[in-house]
C-alpha cells in the first residue's frame, strides 16, 4: 500500500490533513479499512467529517483515493490500514482478524499565532544643509535675547540696581547701560556666562554661511586699514535682530501699557473720564520711583513712536492705527510685498507639511524655495538706512518696559490672574493693563509667539542664500523641517490675534486691520 499526506510537515491542530491511498499494481485486490488514532489512545478520528471513524474501501490493483481528516488536538497520530479476508460464498468474513499496519506517524504541534509582520513607509533620509549652523547660531542668539536671560543678567549684576541714588535718573540711566549691553553683545552672537561674556558656539562657521559675508566684499571700505573701529557686529554692523519682535509686542499693548503708567506716574490725564489708574501711588522709597522719573525725563532721547511705525512700513510694510501715527502720504517708501510674500510662504510649508506627513506622497518643496527667494529680496530690500540701529536701539528700550513692568510694585498695583501660566514675569501686567483700559481681549502670549518666532523665521530668511542659483528643493525642505515648530506656532498665534487661518489662504489685511475689526466685535457685544 502506498501512502502520501498532505502538508508533509508541519501540521497543526485544528489544521486538514489529505491522505491519499493506492493499491500497488503487485497487490492482491481486496477490501481494506483505514484509521487514523492517536497514539496515546482513544477512538479513532473521523474521516471525511464522518462518524465513524474507520473507512471501509474496496481497491483493485492501482486503484488509488483521497480524504481529508480535520486533526483535532496536538499530539502524535498514526494512519493504519488493514486488509479485510474474503470467504467463500454463504460463510461469515471474519473481518479484523489481521492485526494493523502503520503507514504512517506524525506529530501535530499546537497552532501558533502567526508572525507580526509590520510594514511602515519610510521618508526618504534628509540630505544635509550648508545653512545648519547659521540656523542654530540664530535660535541661540534669540534665546539669548530673551527678557529671562536679561534678567539673570541684571540679578548678576543687581548692585547696580538696588541703590538707591539721590536723583532719580541715575536708576534709569544704569538700566538703560545694562540693556544696551545685554542687546549689544547678544546680538553679536555671545552669550553671558558669570562673570563675562563668550562667543556662542559654532559662530563664524554661522557668520560665513550668511550671504551678507559675501555682499560686505563688493562695497568700499570707507576706513583705512589701521583705524580703530571698536567694537562690531559678527556681520559688520548688521545684527541679528529684526524689528519685528518690537512690532508685535507694540501690537500686544506693551508700550502703551507703560505709558498710561508713565503718564498717571507724572499726573497726565490721557483719556477723558475717569483714569483707572488713579490710585496709582509709587512709593518713594522703592527702586521703580526712580527709575520711572528717569525714564520721564529721557523721553526726548528715546525712540518716538512716529519713528517706530514708519521703519515698520520700511522693513515690512506693516501699518499701525492711531492718532500719533504718520498719515501714508508722508511716507517715502513702504514694503507693500511683504505680507504677501511672508504669508504664502507660511501657506505653503503648511501645505508640504500636509504631503510630506503623508509616506505615500513625495512632496515637492520647489514651492518652498520661491517662496523663500520672494522674502528674501523683500527683507534685503528693506534692510538700508534705520535698518541695522533701528533693530538694536528698539529692542533695548523694550527690554527697558519689560523690566520696569515686571517689577513687583507693578504686580501689587495692577493685579492679574495668578493662575493663568506665562513666559515671562511682565506678561501678566499686559493683560491686567489691556482689561482695565477696554482693550483686545487676545492674550499677549500670543503677541510674545509672534514677536519670538516671527523673529526666527525672519532671520533665518534674511540670512540665508536663496537667491543663489545652485540653491534647490532639498534647502527648502531642510528649512521647512527645522523651523517647523516655529511656523505652526506663528501661524496659530496669529489666527488666535486676528481670526485669519493662514494655513488656509493667504491673506495679505494688515495684522492693524483686523486686531481693530476684533475690537470693535468686542465692544459691540459688550
Amino acid at each position: 500500500m502506498e501512502f502520501t499526506r498532505r502538508p508533509v510537515t508541519p501540521v497543526y491542530a485544528g489544521q486538514e490533513v489529505a491522505l491519499r491511498f493506492e493499491l500497488r499494481d503487485s497487490e492482491p485486490a481486496g477490501q481494506f479499512e483505514f484509521q487514523i488514532i492517536n497514539t496515546r489512545g482513544g477512538q479513532p478520528i473521523p474521516i471525511d467529517g464522518g462518524k465513524g471513524g474507520v473507512v471501509a474501501r474496496n481497491l483493485s490493483s492501482g486503484e488509488e483515493f483521497e480524504r481529508m481528516v480535520s486533526i483535532p488536538e496536538p499530539g502524535e497520530y498514526q494512519v493504519q490500514f488493514r486488509a479485510v479476508h474474503r470467504v467463500e460464498a454463504g460463510k461469515k468474513a471474519e473481518a479484523g482478524k489481521d492485526n494493523w499496519e502503520v503507514l504512517d506517524t506524525f506529530t501535530a504541534r499546537r497552532k501558533e499565532a502567526p508572525p507580526i509582520v509590520r510594514v511602515a513607509l519610510e521618508p526618504n533620509a534628509r540630505p544635509g544643509s550648508e545653512h545648519a549652523h547659521l540656523w542654530n547660531f540664530i535660535q541661540n542668539v534669540t534665546r539669548n535675547l530673551r527678557f529671562e536671560r536679561f534678567a539673570g543678567f541684571a540679578r548678576h549684576r543687581a548692585g547696580r540696581l538696588t541703590e538707591f541714588p539721590g536723583y532719580g535718573s541715575l536708576s534709569y540711566e544704569r538700566l538703560h547701560e545694562l540693556a544696551t549691553e545685554f542687546v549689544t553683545e547678544s546680538s553679536l552672537g555671545n552669550s553671558f556666562s558669570p562673570p563675562d561674556w563668550d562667543p556662542e558656539k559654532g559662530r563664524d562657521a554661522a557668520i560665513n554661511g550668511s550671504y551678507v559675508s559675501e555682499e560686505r566684499k563688493d562695497q568700499a571700505d570707507p576706513f583705512p586699514p589701521d583705524f580703530p573701529e571698536g567694537q562690531d557686529y559678527p556681520l559688520r554692523l548688521v545684527p541679528f535682530a529684526e524689528l519685528i519682535y518690537v512690532y508685535w509686542l507694540e501690537e500686544g499693548m506693551l508700550f502703551q501699557s507703560l505709558n498710561r503708567v508713565l503718564a498717571r506716574f507724572q499726573n497726565r490725564r490721557v483719556v477723558t473720564g475717569g483714569d483707572p489708574l488713579s490710585r496709582l501711588a509709587v512709593s518713594p522709597l522703592l527702586p521703580l520711583r526712580g527709575i520711572l522719573w528717569g525714564l520721564a525725563e529721557a523721553e526726548k532721547d528715546r525712540l518716538s513712536l512716529r519713528r517706530r511705525a514708519a521703519e515698520y512700513e520700511y522693513q515690512y510694510g506693516l501699518q499701525l492705527i492711531g492718532r500719533a501715527i504718520p498719515p501714508a502720504q508722508m511716507l517715502v517708501e513702504r514694503r507693500t510685498q511683504f505680507l504677501s510674500a511672508f504669508h504664502s510662504l507660511l501657506h505653503d510649508c503648511h501645505h508640504f507639511y500636509k504631503e510630506h506627513n503623508d509616506k505615500t506622497v513625495d512632496a515637492d518643496a520647489f514651492p518652498l524655495l520661491s517662496s523663500l527667494r520672494e522674502l528674501h529680496l523683500v527683507l534685503a530690500t528693506g534692510a538700508n538706512n534705520q535698518y541695522a540701529d533701528m533693530s538694536v536701539t528698539a529692542r533695548i528700550e523694550t527690554m527697558e518696559v519689560q523690566w520696569m513692568l515686571a517689577q513687583p510694585e507693578m504686580r501689587e498695583f495692577l493685579g492679574g490672574r495668578t493662575m493663568v501660566p506665562y513666559d515671562e514675569d511682565w506678561m501678566d501686567r499686559v493683560d491686567a493693563m489691556k482689561q482695565l483700559q477696554g482693550w483686545s481681549d487676545a492674550s499677549i502670549t500670543h503677541f510674545y509667539d509672534l514677536a519670538v518666532h516671527g523673529e526666527q523665521l525672519l532671520l533665518s530668511v534674511r540670512h540665508g542664500r536663496w537667491n543663489e542659483s545652485d540653491m534647490d528643493g532639498d534647502d527648502a525642505e531642510n528649512w521647512a523641517i527645522k523651523w517647523k515648530p516655529s511656523i505652526q506656532r506663528y501661524v496659530h498665534a496669529y489666527r488666535a490675534v486676528t481670526g485669519v487661518d493662514l494655513s488656509e489662504r493667504v491673506d495679505t489685511t494688515m495684522p492693524s486691520t483686523l486686531l481693530q475689526r476684533r475690537l470693535a466685535r468686542k465692544l459691540v457685544r459688550y
